[in-house]
């Protein structure tokens, strides 16, 4: 069958079908033949949806319900068509849909729903017990409400459909709150409208049940309902067997679905209104309820106020204000799933800015966030409406272009980013350029997922920059990587063997007369055709590809190397999660101080949070070595995994104070708050303190007032090589150098 034509089959059916209802005298049979042509199109939908490769077991049995359901249909509709067989409660007919009310909730229930944490789960239980009792609300002023003196025979007609519908609600609600991998949101929606069809079809039956005590009422909206009922059912079925394809199953949960509770509570407080009018109680009644829903109403405002904001945070890069990487792939996977329906192509740009380390490093990371900002004007500049750009993370950024039509216009945005990009941006009076390596890559309809997409584009994009110059860019080719040009993994592999790796050293200062206490040494990468690259930019692909242990032990013994014509100078190592897991690593740190000849109580090794574990082969090691002198240093404290048991039950002599929160230090009690803190805690537990990514005079004064009694960062001096370490040694203490020192 052909899907995509299966819903304007089902459209002029519908038109069809109320077309007979409203103009033919005897509409019986064409009704008929419109139901069963819609049972019929939903059983054999209803068989394919359940072998969709991919399907789990609820699934499959989920569908198999849903085609049961357009069975006893059929049977339904076959029933109300006996003359003469349906002037009691409950006929054969009103058995029969009972049924299909209560089998297509148990459908609804099959479909498994998206895996979610506890405080979401409880959420949505909350949302749909909301809608729920809207609903509720709604049964009881229309039907129940006008029961209390009926017959058992008018309260059972009256409320029997009413009160099932409401299953109905419950099983899609769950549906549209949680998310399902069972559904594409298109699929939910049209399910949720076929149930409220439904559900107010059979309230106001209901209601004319109960006020005029009688089950006969004109059938023709009555029927009416049901055929949009059935329609909008078999055309949530083939809806699915039309994009079989999930990718994304959060992202398929309906659109709307935080404004539902919303519109059940404005539901319940119109129909307080309603009751207090009509039944002339307008004194005090609709005053006071008026004045409820006034007060809920503001609140439901103000949530939503807040809700849009904690969605932007969610969604915004801080910074720039750009979409983040979790948006943007959101907006991937949407963009590649519309132009897969619509038969169109989908590009991507992945954007890795040039130079952007080397301004941090020589002017600030001030000035880095104002060329980040600047850049990120450049790229909205350069984007159609309809487009989107986002900040993967650091000097990475994405830009999503649908219905891209061809590669010469993906290159066209391309060259306009290149074109802005040439243009300084100006930046704390400074002019900078801000270049960029460009990525393209390109997906027909159906043609890749969004994260193979993305790999494409980041392919590109280093391709791009083996090419050298300032602003380049290169659209994807499957021989890229291939050849005789090794990839930047492989050659990561052999860059130590190779002489390519380098060691700088970052100066540590005592406060307050900053004079040199200490240096850091920091690895970069001489890349023969990309130039040097901070650590930033490879260690975490030696991470992702295993040779993090080897680059660790090099920079270790080149580190100690050099440090022994700096004896009264401590010397800070970072060490790698990796590396404190290997069992002989303890070991081999001690063999290199040894060959070195370096005294071991000048080495500092660094550490993260996220690396110790109290009862585990890195506390081991941290033992082992704290014995033989050497000191331990917890890096970016207050950014892991903090716990004080670590602090207590392990070997730790340092704490430095993470560059964020020396960020924060704007002559504020709250901007000192964490630091301060960090800073007493240290003091109390006996330990040294670091405060990193000092970049002005301003901080580095609060700090000094806050008690800190060493610190680093760019104000103080740049990641320096080992000759002009030398020379700062000679110099340092001499104040007649002053600022013209710091670099």
């Amino acid at each position: 069958m052909n899907w995509n034509r299966a819903h304007a089959v089902i459209a002029g059916l519908l038109v069809l079908g109320v077309a007979g209802l409203l103009f033919l005298p005897s509409p019986g049979p064409v009704v008929g033949t419109v139901l069963a042509t819609f049972c019929a199109i939903g059983i054999v939908a209803g068989l394919r949806a359940a072998r969709i490769p991919g399907n789990d077991v609820r699934t499959r049995r989920g569908w198999w319900v849903m085609t049961a359901m357009f069975g006893l249909q059929l049977l339904t509709t076959a029933a109300f068509a006996v003359p003469g067989a349906n002037r009691t409660f409950p006929a054969p007919g009103d058995v029969l849909r009972a049924l299909d009310i209560v089998v297509l909730f148990v459908a609804a229930y099959l479909f498994p729903v998206v895996t979610a944490t506890s405080l979401e789960r409880r959420k949505a239980v909350l949302d749909a017990l909301t809608v729920l009792a809207s609903g509720s609300m709604t049964v009881w002023y229309l039907v129940l409400g006008r029961t209390t003196h009926a017959s058992f025979q008018i309260l059972l007609a009256a409320s029997a459909f009413p009160v099932l519908d409401l299953l109905l609600v419950l099983g899609f609600t769950r549906l549209v709150f949680r998310g399902t991998t069972a559904l594409r949101r298109n699929t939910a929606l049209l399910l949720t409208l076929a149930g409220l069809v439904q559900f107010i079809a059979d309230a106001w039956f209901g209601y004319l049940t109960a006020r005029t005590g009688s089950i006969e009422h004109d059938a023709v909206w009555q029927l009416v309902s049901v055929v949009v009922m059935v329609a909008l059912l078999a055309a949530a079925v083939v809806e699915r067997c039309r994009q079989p394809e999930i990718t994304d199953p959060m992202a398929e949960r309906c659109l709307t679905r935080g404004y539902l509770p919303y519109v059940a509570i404005a539901v319940g407080y119109s129909l307080m209104v309603a009751a207090a009018v009509q039944e002339h109680e307008a004194f005090p009644w609709s005053g006071l309820t008026l004045g409820g829903f006034a007060i809920t109403l503001l609140v439901v405002l103000r949530q939503i106020a807040m809700q849009r904001e904690s969605d932007q945070a969610a969604t915004t890069d801080g910074l720039t204000g750009l979409a983040n990487r979790s948006r943007l792939r959101d907006l991937l996977v949407q963009a590649l799933d519309r132009d897969a329906r619509a038969g169109r192509m989908t590009a991507v740009l992945l954007v890795d800015m040039n130079g952007f380390k080397q301004v941090n490093d020589t002017r600030g990371h001030k000035t880095g966030d104002q060329l980040l900002i600047g850049f990120a004007r450049i790229l909205r500049d350069a984007i159609l409406g309809a487009d989107v750009a986002g900040r993967l993370g650091g000097d990475e950024f994405a830009i999503v272009l649908h219905d891209i039509g061809s590669e010469a216009n993906a290159e066209a945005v391309a060259r306009r980013i290149a074109a802005a990009a040439e243009e300084p941006v100006a930046v704390d009076g400074a002019a900078i350029r801000a270049s960029a390596s460009i990525g393209i890559a390109l997906a027909g309809p159906g043609e890749f997922t969004a994260d193979e997409l993305m790999h494409r584009a980041d392919v590109a994009m280093y391709h791009a920059k083996r090419r050298g110059g300032d602003t380049r860019w290169a659209s994807y080719a499957e021989t890229m990587g291939g050849g005789d040009e090794p990839s930047l993994e492989d050659e990561l592999r052999v860059a130590a063997g190779a002489g390519q790796l380098r060691l700088v050293f970052q100066p540590i200062v005592g406060l307050p007369d900053e004079d040199l206490a200490g240096v850091e040494a920091l690895a970069r990468w001489e890349h023969p055709r990309l130039g040097l690259l901070d650590a930033e930019a490879f260690i975490p692909l030696a991470e992702r590809i295993g040779v993090i242990a080897d680059i660790g032990r090099w920079v270790l013994r080149e580190a100690c190397s050099c440090a022994r014509r700096w004896p009264q100078l401590p010397l800070h190592v970072n060490v790698s999660g990796r590396q404190l897991e290997e069992d002989g690593f303890s070991t081999e740190v001690r063999e290199i101080v040894q060959a070195t000849g370096m005294n071991p109580a000048q080495l500092v090794l660094e550490v993260t949070e996220s690396q110790l574990i109290a009862d585990g082969v890195p506390a081991a090691h941290l033992r082992i070595l704290s014995d033989e002198g050497i000191r331990i240093a917890l890096d970016d404290f207050g950014t892991g995994y903090s716990s004080l048991k670590n602090l207590t039950h392990l070997p730790i002599d340092m704490l430095k104070l993470d560059r964020v929160f020396v960020a924060t230090l704007d002559a504020s009690a709250e901007g000192a708050a964490v630091a301060q803190a960090v800073l007493r805690l240290g003091r109390v537990l006996g330990m040294d303190t670091v405060a990193e990514g000092v970049e002005t005079a301003e901080q580095a004064r609060e700090l000094t007032l806050l008690g800190a009694g060493k610190a680093q960062g760019h104000y103080f001096a740049r990641p320096l090589p080992p000759a002009e370490i030398d020379a700062r040694i000679a110099a340092w203490s001499d104040h007649r150098y002053g600022r013209s020192v710091r670099a």
